[in-house]
């Protein structure tokens, strides 16, 4: 009756988290194969360990740490990353684009993903769960476990590195 049980919890917690869960793993590791498959490997050592988990943070909070760290641990496995290009969600405004302005969006669409994954991971973690992922600072520091004062000073450098990197990238175009 306990594997019945963990089993429902789980299921429960990949139906709710599991799209947010690969997209913030995608975003880090840059690979969808990989992110699927990380993704994949969260939820089964949730499902080894939920009978431990004490509760002492959310679900979505304890999901967060391990698929983060087991994202640190691929990219530091990795001989060489590669930064390729990810797809940006479009939101339709009702409004209609002409082809040069597509262009142009999607352009610089592909120059922040590119700047994002040139950061430090120490950065990028925090740039994507706040940018990306849309968590405010406190729930920032429970996923990594860090004190608050240090997320705000990672995100403040994080933001200032995409910044460089975003004016440099510009300057090269000649724009």
């Amino acid at each position: 009756m306990l594997v019945n049980s963990s089993w429902q919890k789980v299921d429960e917690w990949m139906r709710l988290y599991g799209d947010k869960i690969i997209r913030v793993v995608y975003l880090i590791v840059n690979d969808y194969h990989v992110a699927e498959e990380i993704t994949q490997e969260v939820f089964v050592r949730v499902f080894n360990s939920v009978n431990s988990f004490r509760g002492d943070s959310s679900a979505y909070t304890w999901l967060y740490r391990i698929a983060l760290n087991l994202s640190r641990n691929h990219l530091s496995r990795k001989a060489k990353i590669s930064f390729r290009p990810l797809k940006i969600e479009e939101k339709e405004d009702g409004l209609t684009e002409s082809p040069e302005e597509k262009v142009v969006r999607k352009d610089m669409h592909k120059k922040i993903r590119s700047s994002i994954m040139q950061l430090p991971l120490i950065y990028r973690e925090v740039i994507i769960l706040h940018y990306f992922e849309e968590l405010k600072v406190p729930e920032i520091a429970r996923v990594l476990r860090q004190p608050e004062g240090t997320v705000k000073s990672k995100l403040s450098r994080g933001r200032k590195a995409l910044e460089n990197t975003l004016r440099k990238e510009v300057f090269a175009d000649g724009r």
